[in-house]
């Protein structure tokens, strides 16, 4: 059985991991604002260059607090993938 320790450590995890999930859910629903002035500027949902900047932006924040720089790349891939799923629903 853990001890009492290693339970809050769980907990913190558990929270830290909440507040994941809701940063997602909060970059969604921008997501969403953003398609709709998209759509009214007749912009392209996919961005390349604006992906690039992500990408080296992310890579570099992640870098400075010791992070893979190939696992930063594959969550923002994904979380940017689903950003574009997202608004070619709407």
């Amino acid at each position: 059985m853990p001890n009492g320790e290693f339970k809050k450590l769980r907990e913190k995890i558990d929270k830290i991991d909440s507040q994941i999930i809701k940063l997602i859910g909060i970059r969604n629903k921008t997501v969403l604002e953003i398609k709709k002035i998209k759509d009214k500027s007749g912009q392209k949902i996919k961005d390349n260059k604006r992906e690039k900047q992500i990408f080296k932006k992310v890579i570099a924040s992640g870098k400075k607090i010791n992070l893979n720089s190939s696992f930063i790349k594959k969550i923002f891939r994904l979380i940017i993938d689903e950003s574009i799923k997202i608004q070619k629903k709407t």
